[in-house]
């Protein structure tokens, strides 16, 4: 028996405010790279401010890496027990593989004219082929080489080997109490930097930025927090006993570390920045907005939001390859046409997630006869 309770706000389904801060995370990446990639936003100082914190989206990408964990500790793990693997594994690729795969088909000709260019038709082929069946499998990440269609899918190629974990790295995380929790919980981040700063210059900084064993802290970290709230039976769709006070210190404090971080990022080595050293920030921001009666989440649950955040991943994985279309019309040189870029962007991302990745996911479930899914959409769009 346990006394630990129940967390009805998470078994709803329904953390709002945190599927509309996935919109926020992914607009954040599309920014960075119509910074850093082509010539949209040119005139913004790399320097200044402002470029210092575009220069900064790449972090985005822990922000899902720890969300992720987050969300799978509470869809999964909250009851105990143990997680259906078929289930499990079905869930995860029905959310994530079709749109990944479309997206890789849809960007691989980018990368084949310009293999094509430097190595000849023969030779461009042969690199193209070899570099998208490495992505088929999601092996783009381990060796960077095999990066170069739609390059923002690494994550996922890093996220397929967190879930590949996670029915049985969660089930001992949630296992933990006590000191042995916050023993573990300091472990598995100081750990996680140590092994990042004695790794990096040892391979190639390619690989240090991107290798998953390197992003798995930042994910089981996620796993962490919400087994820390469970355990202390905190309800993450009421404020109860910790009043709004207690998620406005938090945020105001993950917001003056980020702005630290913007300000000193070229002091930092970049693969630090990139291999969840900023995790905390995101665990109390993460922590602030899952209590969806405090007034900044209630703001963030506005139905709008809430869509646009279930199609961020759409925006994540579509941006890539519509930025490759601007670039060979021409038209990221011209910095007018930027709005339409992101309309375009967050256009498609919205008709992708009702007309291709919600039936995908349901074709694909119900040809793996899956019946009881316990993630909800929004759930699902979360874990990503």
């Amino acid at each position: 028996m346990t006394n630990e309770r129940t967390v009805p706000g998470l078994r709803s389904g329904r953390l709002s405010a945190l599927t509309s801060l996935r919109f926020f995370a992914a607009l954040y990446v599309v920014f960075h790279h119509a910074f850093v990639i082509p010539s949209f936003l040119t005139w913004i100082p790399p320097n200044g401010v402002v470029g210092r914190f575009l220069g900064l989206g790449y972090v985005a990408v822990s922000f899902f890496f720890l969300l992720s964990g987050y969300i799978l500790g509470i869809v999964y793990l909250q009851r105990g027990g143990t997680v259906d693997l078929r289930s499990f594994y079905s869930a995860r690729f029905a959310r994530v593989y079709p749109l990944f795969f479309l997206t890789l088909v849809i960007d691989t000709p980018n990368l084949l004219a310009m293999k094509v260019a430097d190595y000849g038709l023969s030779g461009g082929l042969v690199r193209t082929a070899i570099r998208f069946v490495a992505n088929t499998f999601m092996l783009q990440a381990w060796y960077p080489p095999w990066r170069g269609i739609d390059n923002p899918n690494w994550s996922l190629s890093a996220e397929t080997f967190f879930y590949l974990a996670f029915p049985f790295l969660g089930i001992a995380l949630w296992k933990l109490r006590g000191m042995t929790f916050w023993l573990a919980s300091g472990a598995m981040y100081l750990g996680g930097q140590l092994l990042v700063f004695w790794v990096a210059p040892r391979i190639s900084a390619e690989s240090a930025t991107f290798l998953p064993i390197l992003h798995l802290s930042t994910f089981a970290m996620g796993i962490l927090l919400a087994r820390w709230q469970t355990r202390r039976g905190e309800q993450p769709g009421r404020l109860g006993r910790i009043g709004s006070l207690g998620p406005s210190l938090v945020t105001i404090l993950a917001v003056a570390c980020f702005c630290a971080a913007v300000n000193w990022s070229p002091l930092i080595p970049r693969y630090a920045l990139y291999d969840g050293l900023l995790a905390p920030v995101f665990i109390g921001v993460i922590w602030s907005f899952s209590h969806s009666d405090w007034l900044p989440a209630r703001i963030l649950s506005v139905p709008w939001l809430v869509v646009l955040g279930e199609a961020s991943f759409g925006l994540y994985l579509i941006h890539f390859p519509v930025l490759h279309l601007f670039e060979h019309l021409g038209w990221d040189r011209r910095s007018s046409l930027f709005p339409v870029f992101l309309f375009v962007n967050v256009g498609l991302s919205v008709l992708s997630f009702y007309y291709f990745e919600v039936p995908m996911r349901r074709w694909v479930l119900k040809r793996e006869r899956v019946v009881h899914v316990k993630e909800t959409i929004e759930m699902a769009s979360d874990a990503q």
